[in-house]
């Protein structure tokens, strides 16, 4: 047993000596191919670092490029101001110029706009009147049939209603101010007033000129000449949004409600389409004696005219003549106004149409003496009307609707109606009843073609017609319109001649000859058929066809 053990224990070095060498051969066995593994794959990682690399590379040039675009985006955004919150101006063929910017920077903008105007004008009626006809009786209206005007034609050319304008924009974080300019040369009383014969020098007109403030919270407040307050708009109601007739006559045509008048307006948009405005403007009002004497009885020496009790009196400077045609008096026509005119209206842009409903409040005053009593007295007049504007078919045809219905609103028509009448008895001033409509048809048949047709009316009613001693007083008398005034010729006075209504078809049109980077040229064509009525005469016509080229530069 012991030397069995013996021979064990001297074998156990053997056995592990055995075991380590077969161990070694082994591990030398399997390093060749570990070797051969081994190589392929560290070149394939150094490729696929490059291949990253590469395409890191790639990647970083990419977003570089990206970075230097937004930069340049970032700093032709910083050149120019942030769009106005107020909108842009009206764009329709009769004044599409957008403007020219003149200066940028960060902070303002200020834009030129305006056309080149030549008018070319036919009337059947010699009437005297520019581009800016008067569609009412009086100086520089339809004459009546005793006047040789009546029987006359007249042609002229005229440049007179070519038109610049200005605007500056700018905004900050939480508000947009603007301030606007307009000017043609229609100014002066007529065409006689400055020269037609030589130079053909007029007076510039001032048309508009105010500043808004247009919050993004939604107030718009704007002060300043501007069109009134319940003149239609296109869209909301927002300066330089109005929907002006597309005709070339700068008076527009009876039954288009609007005045430009000094203001202070401040409107709401309560968004989805929902606007309020609110507006106190300058008033004028257009008053006639309604056939009283101007000869004033003792004691009242200064006073206007004689009602008809004896020794009573009333004041205005408007009237200052016997005549008492609407083509005012006094100094610059003014009239005696102690409070202004209030215009509210409410807008809806129901997506399909603009729709509104406006309300107008007049007053007027003058100065009595009755009884031997002298006092100032103040009259009111109320009207209301609402308008509509629908795209019959979306950018193709278009149609229109609005009205003014209500006493002492004729200042606020293109005709320029008579607002009030001289009561025969109490000397105060009585607001005549009054209505203004009109319809309107445009079409779009290409992009350079325009067409429309529009039809209006203002007509007035009799208010307080009066007889006392053979003498007629008030508005709308038979008896203010004497037979004479019929035959041409005849020495029969028009001082009583009242326009009861003026009522209007015009058709025409505009196309764009030229449209492209270097500007605008338009050429235009329309023909109006008037028809006046005169209280105790026959009904007036008058056809007025004009032709229209305009350049718009900018």
């Amino acid at each position: 047993m012991k030397t069995w053990m013996c021979g064990a224990a001297r074998r156990v070095p053997q056995m592990l000596s055995v075991f380590v060498v077969g161990c070694c051969c082994l591990l030398l066995t399997l390093a060749g191919p570990a070797r051969a593994q081994s190589t392929p794959t560290v070149d394939s990682l150094q490729e696929q670092i490059k291949s990253l690399q590469q395409q890191s590379q790639e990647q970083i040039n990419a977003l570089r490029q990206q970075l230097d675009a937004l930069k340049a985006a970032q700093e032709a955004r910083a050149a120019q101001p942030a769009p106005s919150a107020a909108a842009a101006p009206a764009q329709a063929p009769s004044e599409p110029g957008a403007g020219k910017t003149l200066f940028a920077n960060t902070a303002v903008k200020v834009t030129l706009g305006g056309y080149l105007s030549l008018a070319g004008i036919y009337r059947d009626r010699f009437t005297g009147s520019d581009t800016n006809s008067k569609w009412n009786i009086g100086a520089g209206g339809v004459p009546l049939p005793n006047n040789p005007n009546y029987h006359m034609n007249e042609l002229r050319g005229s440049a007179r209603a070519t038109r610049l304008s200005l605007l500056t924009e700018g905004q900050e974080d939480y508000a947009a101010l603007s301030s606007y300019i307009e000017i043609d040369f229609l100014g002066g009383a007529g065409i006689s007033s400055t020269n037609s014969q030589g130079t053909n020098g007029y007076y510039p007109c001032l048309r508009q000129a105010f500043a808004a403030y247009d919050s993004k919270s939604g107030w718009h407040f704007l002060a300043g000449q501007a069109f009134s307050l319940i003149t239609m708009n296109k869209e909301g109601i927002i300066a330089r949004k109005e929907n002006l007739p597309m005709v070339i006559d700068n008076t527009y045509l009876p039954g288009f409600t609007y005045t430009r008048n000094p203001q202070i307006r401040l409107v709401k948009d309560f968004g989805g389409g929902v606007w309020a405005g609110l507006s106190l403007e300058s008033p004028q009002a257009i008053v006639t004696a309604g056939g009283l004497s101007t000869t004033v009885p003792a004691g009242a020496a200064n006073y206007t005219g004689a009602l008809l009790r004896p020794g009573n009196a009333f004041y205005d400077v408007s009237i200052t003549n016997a005549s008492n045609l609407p083509t005012g008096g006094g100094a610059g026509s003014l009239s005696l106004d102690q409070y202004p005119d209030i215009a509210a209206k409410v807008a809806f842009d129901s997506g399909f149409g603009h729709f509104e409903v406006y309300g107008l409040g007049r007053f007027f005053t003058d100065r009595t003496l009755v009884n031997g009593v002298h006092s100032n007295n103040t009259s009111f007049g109320l009207s209301g009307g609402a308008g509509m504007l629908l795209p019959i078919v979306p950018k193709l045809v278009e149609f229109q609707a609005d009205f003014l219905y209500g006493q002492g609103n004729g200042r606020y028509g293109a005709s320029g109606l008579f607002d009030a009448v001289v009561n025969p008895v109490t000397g105060k001033l009585n607001p005549i009843t009054e209505f203004q409509g009109l319809m309107g048809l445009v079409a779009h048949p290409t992009s350079r073609l325009d067409v429309f047709a529009y039809a209006g009316v203002e007509r007035a009613s009799s208010r307080d017609i009066y007889s006392s001693r053979g003498t007629t007083g008030g508005f709308a008398a038979a008896a203010y319109a004497p037979l004479g005034l019929e035959f041409e010729g005849n020495a029969a006075s028009s001082a009583l001649a009242q326009a009861s209504a003026v009522e209007q078809i015009i058709v025409g049109g505009w196309y764009s000859l030229y449209k492209g980077k270097l500007g605008l040229m338009n050429v235009g064509l329309t023909d109006a058929y008037t028809r006046v009525d005169v209280f105790g005469l026959r009904n007036l016509t008058m056809n007025t066809v004009v032709a229209c080229f305009r350049y718009y530069p900018f």
